[in-house]
């Protein structure tokens, strides 16, 4: 019996060795790009286009869209709120949204409770889609930094698992976490 290990399909940003270099800070935001988050698939190119020269993963098709992301707390205020956004596209040749709600969590340091907010792709606007918009959709995803251990992170992704079906067209452009004013 053989156990021999094939190469994993799946991109592990987070274990990059340039992975800082796509998390940038300014005056209480971080964004990250997408060459820092892990993408279920990310390297098998049927699934993802990963574009290192554009920093963007633009999804092909797949029936499971996971994507994660962490934050170390050196990145973060304990005691202060934030909201936590996905800026993505729809291409015009995006397909199988209808009834698939997009989901993220946030998970605020290891010791808290997961939070969620979905967003129905197929309701965006049509004038929307080919530009940049937020998931969620409408409302901000909010959550409050309480731990201050060094060893705590953010952890956070984009999921539509449920639905079963095949679905292409999303680009991630970056992931935004910043302090609600």
């Amino acid at each position: 019996m053989s156990t021999s290990s094939s190469p994993s399909p799946h991109y592990k940003g987070s274990t990059q060795p340039n992975a800082e270099q796509h998390v940038h800070e300014k005056e209480g935001t971080v964004v990250i790009k997408p060459l820092a988050l892990d993408i279920i698939w990310g390297k098998d190119s049927r699934y993802w286009h990963l574009d290192a020269e554009k920093n963007i993963a633009e999804l092909v098709q797949v029936s499971w869209l996971e994507v994660n992301g962490s934050l170390g707390m050196k990145h973060l205020k304990p005691g202060t709120r934030y909201k936590l956004e996905f800026k993505v596209m729809l291409k015009p040749d995006a397909f199988g949204w209808n009834n698939s709600p997009v989901y993220i969590m946030v998970k605020p340091g290891k010791n808290s409770n997961y939070i969620w907010k979905n967003t129905d792709l197929s309701k965006i606007k049509e004038e929307q889609k080919s530009s940049t918009f937020t998931i969620p959709s409408g409302s901000f995803l909010e959550f409050a930094m309480t731990s201050s251990s060094d060893d705590d992170k953010l952890t956070f992704g984009l999921f539509e698992i449920w639905a079963r079906k095949w679905k292409g067209g999303l680009v991630i452009k970056e992931v935004v976490i910043s302090e609600v004013q």
